[in-house]
């Protein structure tokens, strides 16, 4: 029931409003209060007449007030909800749903706005369609079942076509189009007169190319739209999803690309596996990377004959200086050439002009070779420069009185910043014949200016040559640090050859797809295929979906969309009516009239006291009444869905996780909690009743057993007030786990603190910490347990140091804090699958992970009772039972003899 504006959503208790007679009358016939009068016993008599006194009436105003009051509490009853008159739905609505990827980023802002339209409709009794555009559409049906359809729609991970609509279909109905604001092509028609929703703010950014360079490397990122913010951060992140670098991404005003640097060490951005922006669950903004990106494939050419002495072979030492930075291997020239490597490494010993070498040249491969007695006798033509017969060396027709040392490396050389050591010489070289085509094509030079290191392209490929041995033969660079870097700078020339296959027919297998907001899944094995010729040419599809296919040892990426930029803005036809979502909302003021009830109920009671000359008895607490009268007048939707959760977590036991902010770090907490509670449903006699996201400042934390905090390293430090409640919490035996998720990284991390942990802890009351003992409750809380695993198992667990049952706490830490990302270990999706995989660096990993969580909670439950197990003996012996053996003990007491 509609008026003025206002909705009542039970509008049968506004017949209340019919008894308002009858109060009147109730209230008009009530008895004055009584008099105080003097009672001598002497002059009772004088005061008796036999005049009746007519009963005063309720003043007129006081009446009015308690008859408003009434009127407030059954309008209240009623649920009334205050609408837009905008957004009112007159005829049955039909409403056009985009689950387009680009949905991803404002699906809730999408299906709330549908289901406030749904339920406009409900009220006026008016049947729903719904017109997703990657399913068929439905016809019109009740709008109780369009809200259960709403509940299960969900974005599709590729952009997709949109389906025509017969217009008769939506003739006689008011058409909503609920869109992300973005398309690939303009083959959608809009209903005529439809009014059309998009995001006020556009949040999806695509990524574009990705080249490395000798520091690190560089992404390019499309804006597609003038809505979309000018300053994005976009995070570097490893194989386990941790975060290994971040970096700001600025677009001019105006620009629609922009390019963000990585300046990182070759070992962590071998480690790089995908980029994404900060804080969007949206596949539409992740760069997945695959063999093309990172550690290339290098192949060291090397005979048979060459393994029985390795550390006397020329091979060694490239070998020995490219381990950290790429996949190295050895064999020969057939075997390495079938691993389809990205750079081939020729030591003099090995050399060969095969036109299969040729082929890899200029098919894109690098070629790095080094000189030595063979190239000096006869050159070949795989070289960068024309060569002298013969070599260079001290007392040599071409000789030098002493080694030469390095010149500095010129500006436009890839060797360019790096230091020389001053002990670094050469003492033999093959010479290149002078000419402007040397002195252009040359990286490196000795101080006389001889080149040292030349380089030319060859078809689509490059050729490197050292004109010293790989070996310290003719020079000591090959153990040097320089020889290290110098072959570093050349790994980037690499153009990631290991992801095409121009020998290989076998089919492309999905091994990971990428959900819609950017969640890689595991997929089954063999299911899903892309036909070798044809995955260059591939789009993300229902049937090819995006995310990393394998093919034998090679992985390749398959993005939500291959080319950026033919993502714009969509064009809405003159005369449609645009809103953002979120711009009108329905408001519900039933609390809002309750409060002003008690308001006046507060009110009506005070001038009750004044009359009847109570209030003086009151006056202590008359501040308190204005104070929570006032609190009631204020009162909002939001307080009481605070009290709701504070009750709930009162009547039953609940588990709670610390809310980030980040909402994909939020939904794995969720999950995990979840499958936690499940866990413990199904294998303990505890049974929690629900999981709830709390904030470090919420009331009552006191109420959940431990509180489930993932760090990154970006978090932020609490605030006053945060601090305050979480040593609260902790004062109160509260346990909370802070869970660093980084134990993928440790290596990199080379012993220092964790950023954001220092930040968050800062201030709290941290006890004394040790790493977990062998004997700690938590290692026998009801699984016997001595690892604690996560998504990794084998990460240090750190608790409170002493005896259990110090503190007052019954033993149980304050904190337990880890890095091994127990809640990939504990989440579970909506099909009760595990939602993250795991790195499965023990056997069934993720039923110890599930273990350790449920040994966590029964802890934060029942304290330190096993710790009891540790004093078996004593208490035995305290029984009087000393003379009894322990299990697994053996009897020193004699038998007793016999009668």
């Amino acid at each position: 029931m509609s008026f003025v504006g206002f909705t009542f959503l039970a509008p049968i208790v506004l017949f209340g409003l019919l008894t308002l007679p009858i109060v009147w009358w109730v209230l008009r016939i009530s008895p004055p209060r009584p008099r105080d009068q003097v009672f001598p016993p002497l002059r009772i008599l004088e005061g008796v007449t036999a005049e009746e006194e007519t009963p005063a009436g309720t003043p007129l105003w006081l009446l009015l007030f308690r008859l408003l009051m009434v009127a407030l509490v059954a309008a209240a009853l009623a649920q009334p909800i205050l609408q837009s008159s905008q957004t009112q739905t007159q005829k049955r609505p039909a409403i056009f749903i985009d689950q387009s990827v680009f949905s991803a980023p404002v699906w809730d802002e999408m299906i709330d706005e549908a289901e406030r339209i749904v339920r406009d409709a409900q009220r006026n009794n008016l049947d729903v369609s719904l017109i997703p555009s990657q399913s068929e559409a439905l016809g019109y049906r009740p709008a109780r079942e369009a809200l259960e359809t709403l509940k299960s729609l969900q974005p599709v991970n590729y952009v997709g076509t949109r389906e025509a609509v017969d217009p008769a279909f939506y003739a006689d109905a008011d058409a909503y189009v609920l869109s992300s604001g973005l398309i690939v092509d303009d083959g959608f028609n809009f209903p005529e007169g439809s009014i059309f929703f998009t995001p006020e703010v556009q949040p999806t950014l695509l990524p574009s190319g990705i080249r490395e360079t000798a520091q690190g490397f560089d992404s390019d990122w499309y804006r597609p739209s003038t809505t979309t913010p000018l300053t994005h951060t976009i995070d570097a992140l490893g194989a386990g999803g941790g975060v290994i670098a971040s970096e700001t991404l600025q677009f001019s005003p105006g620009a629609d690309l922009a390019t963000v640097r990585f300046v990182l060490p070759a070992q962590l951005r071998s480690k790089v596996s995908r980029l994404r922006v900060s804080g969007l669950r949206a596949a539409a903004s992740f760069k997945l990377l695959d063999d093309s990106f990172g550690r290339p494939l290098v192949g060291v050419l090397r005979a048979n004959a060459d393994t029985s002495s390795p550390l006397l072979t020329e091979p060694f030492y490239a070998k020995q200086a490219l381990l950290p930075f790429a996949d190295v291997f050895e064999g020969d020239q057939d075997t390495l050439l079938s691993l389809q490597p990205s750079i081939l490494v020729m030591p003099d010993s090995q050399r060969s002009d095969d036109d299969a070498v040729r082929n890899f040249v200029e098919e894109g491969g690098i070629l790095i070779r080094f000189a030595g007695p063979r190239l000096a006798k006869r050159q070949d033509e795989l070289l960068p420069v024309r060569l002298r017969g013969g070599d260079r060396a001290i007392g040599g027709a071409l000789a030098w009185e002493s080694p030469q040392k390095l010149a500095a490396f010129g500006t436009d050389s890839p060797f360019a910043g790096l230091a020389i050591p001053d002990d670094v010489t050469v003492s033999k070289q093959v010479m290149a014949e002078p000419g402007i085509e040397t002195d252009v094509r040359t990286w490196a030079r000795l101080e006389d200016g001889s080149p040292i290191v030349t380089s030319a392209p060859l078809g689509q490929g490059r050729i490197v040559l050292f004109h010293v041995t790989a070996g310290p033969a003719w020079s000591n660079l090959a153990i040097s640090g320089l020889y290290v870097d110098m072959l570093q700078r050349l790994l980037p020339l690499a153009k990631g050859r290991t992801v095409e296959t121009t020998e290989t027919t076998a089919d492309w297998t999905l091994d990971r797809e990428l959900d819609a907001f950017g969640r890689l899944q595991s997929s089954p094995p063999g299911l899903l295929t892309i036909d070798s010729a044809a995955f260059g040419a591939a789009t993300a599809s229902a049937d090819t979906p995006p995310g990393t296919y394998r093919q034998g040892t090679r992985t390749r990426a398959l993005p939500v969309v291959r080319d950026a930029t033919t993502v714009k803005d969509i064009t809405v036809p003159s005369g449609t009516r645009i809103q953002a979502y979120g711009e009108v909302s329905d408001t519900s003021i039933m609390g809002r009239l309750l409060g002003l009830a008690l308001f006046a109920l507060a009110i009506d009671a005070l001038f009750a006291l004044i009359a009847s000359g109570r209030l003086n008895y009151l006056r202590p607490v008359r501040g308190l009444a204005v104070i929570i009268a006032m609190g009631l007048f204020v009162s909002t939707d939001t307080s009481a869905q605070d009290d709701n959760r504070i009750l709930e977590a009162a009547t039953g036991l609940h588990f709670a996780y610390i809310e980030t902010g980040d909402a994909r770090r939020d939904d794995l907490s969720r999950l995990a909690m979840e499958g936690l509670k499940e866990q413990l449903t199904g294998r303990t006699t505890i049974e929690p009743v629900g999981v709830h996201g709390v904030a470090p400042d919420a009331e009552a934390l006191e109420m959940y057993p431990f509180l489930y905090w993932p760090i990154r390293r970006d978090t932020p430090a609490l605030t006053p007030a945060e601090r305050l409640k979480i040593n609260a919490y902790m004062a109160a035996s509260g346990t909370v786990i802070f869970d660093t998720g980084d134990e993928g990284d440790r290596v990199l991390r080379a012993g220092q603190p964790h950023p954001g942990l220092q930040r968050v802890t800062e201030g709290l009351d941290i006890p004394r910490l040790v790493e977990i003992p062998e004997d700690h409750v938590l290692t026998k809380s009801f699984y016997l347990l001595q690892v604690f695993a996560g998504r990794w198992a084998n990460g240090p667990v750190y608790v409170q140091a002493g005896e259990a049952g110090s503190g007052g706490r019954d033993g149980v830490s304050p904190v337990i804090i880890g890095s091994n990302d127990w809640a990939a270990g504990w989440a579970v999706t909506n099909a009760d699958g595990a939602a993250v995989e795991l790195e499965k660096d023990i056997p069934r990993q993720r039923e110890m992970s599930i273990r350790f969580g449920v040994n966590i909670a029964m802890y934060a439950l029942s304290g330190n009772y096993k710790a009891d197990q540790v004093h078996a003996a004593a208490l035995v012996e305290r029984l009087g039972a000393g003379n009894l053996p322990l299990p697994g003990e053996t009897s020193t007491n004699p038998e007793p003899e016999g009668p």
